[in-house]
């Protein structure tokens, strides 16, 4: 689905090229057409989902008002009844090509079936077990989505799937949770194959969260800052993955792990910058097996998209950012953490892998790489500020020799796109 900044940049783009004469105005006008036709939502079929949900909630609230005095197989029927014609009517509508308001009518379903199993669960007074609900939801709206090719549906049935994994995850106390995989796999594949942004970007949530409770009971436990660095090489992994989507033209769904994966990568680091600054957490410790596990997928996955991609001047700057910052929590379990050095090396790692991020952004044309390593380096420099590195001297002189550093790469840089910017004729 194209934004609407890509679509205001082409735009402008496009008038620009005209009035230049490298576009014909018949050309800029198929141009225009094409995209149009791609993406963007479509306003009669938003609002009939709209409708439909309020329908819905106008049904549920009556049957809420009288459901004392209605006898059990009458709210049987009604269940059935409405479920049945939500989805028939989904039907019917995906039949006549109307796509969207099929697909809410299809959500709509969906809903009317997990509302119906808490009431069925009410009624016969069942054992409350709202993962074993929430799983029944996630395959009705597998096999709704799959039938009725609804995202809605798929939708409902990621963020299920999550509720019912994390559900089990708390009652079994942090044990892992491979089962996940028997829904998540077949509903993964049909996202694959949908060109909705949300679906993408609750599968690669969907994901991340069962990473996220992979290592244990982290919650009820004790937290470790092992977890800091196996974050770090989770969130790499993301990143690496949007990257090379984008740099080989790779499945729309991957291209939604490069926020995600920025999101916790840039999180992560800043609270280790944190912590390696505070007294009393600057302690060096030992890397764990799942550690292991996470650094040796997030290198191999930094290294295939680094060799593999088309665009090297945005591909190796972020993978060099994300080696960068695999290297600081090496910081910590070599145990230098402790001492002035140790605090210096993170401090510029991280400043260092600010600058790779917004360099891989400027070079490669992608925004978001460019405001992570620009927040970065903010939220950075204020870390860096409200906890000094050593004493008030100290910090003055890091300053002075990153600011030092910075200009020179920059005169560096700007003296290499000169010379490459400059004709054959003129360099000879």
């Amino acid at each position: 689905m194209l934004t609407g900044s890509y679509r205001k940049r082409l735009d402008a783009d496009l008038i620009r090229w005209v009035g230049q004469g490298l576009v014909t105005a018949e050309a800029a006008g198929a141009i225009r057409r094409s995209v149009a036709a791609e993406g963007g939502f479509r306003l009669p079929g938003l609002l009939g989902l709209f409708g439909g949900l309020l329908i819905a909630s106008s049904l549920a609230a009556f049957v809420a008002a009288n459901w004392e005095v209605i006898p059990r197989l009458m709210k049987l029927a009604t269940i059935l009844v409405a479920l049945i014609a939500s989805l028939g009517m989904a039907a019917r509508l995906d039949s006549r090509g109307s796509r969207a308001a099929a697909d809410g009518a299809a959500t709509c379903g969906v809903l009317i079936f997990g509302v119906g199993i808490a009431l069925i669960g009410q009624m016969y007074h069942l054992p409350a077990d709202w993962p074993a609900g929430a799983l029944l939801v996630a395959l009705g709206g597998l096999v709704v989505a799959a039938l009725l090719r609804s995202n809605g549906a798929l939708a409902i049935a990621f963020v299920a799937l999550c509720a019912w994994s994390g559900g089990r995850w708390q009652e079994s106390q942090g044990a892992l949770q491979a089962a996940f995989f028997l829904v998540y796999l077949p509903a993964l594949w049909l996202a694959f194959s949908r060109d909705n942004r949300l679906v993408h970007h609750l599968a690669v949530l969907a994901l991340a969260l069962w990473l996220v409770l992979l290592p244990g009971d982290w919650i009820g436990g004790r937290f470790d800052y092992g977890l800091l660095a196996y974050g770090l090489a989770v969130s790499a992994t993301f990143v690496a993955l949007g990257g090379w989507a984008l740099d080989r033209g790779g499945p729309a769904l991957l291209t939604c792990c490069l926020p995600w994966g920025l999101v916790g990568f840039v999180l992560i680091l800043d609270v280790e910058l944190i912590r390696i600054l505070d007294t009393r957490q600057s302690r060096g410790g030992m890397a764990a097996g799942l550690n292991y596990i996470a650094y040796a997928v997030a290198l191999a996955t930094i290294a295939g998209f680094a060799t593999s991609a088309r665009e090297t001047r945005f591909a190796w700057p972020l993978a060099a950012a994300l080696i960068l910052g695999l290297l600081v929590p090496a910081v910590f379990w070599s145990g230098l953490a402790v001492g002035l050095l140790g605090k210096a090396v993170v401090a510029s790692l991280i400043l260092a892998v600010a600058i790779a991020l917004v360099v891989a952004g400027v070079t490669g044309g992608v925004r978001r790489l460019t405001l992570a390593g620009s927040g970065m380096f903010g939220l950075a420099i204020l870390i860096l500020l409200w906890q000094t590195i050593g004493t008030l001297l100290d910090q003055s002189l890091f300053f002075l020799v990153a600011g030092a550093a910075l200009l020179g790469l920059a005169g560096a840089t700007r003296r290499l796109l000169a010379r490459l910017s400059r004709p054959a004729g003129e360099a000879a």
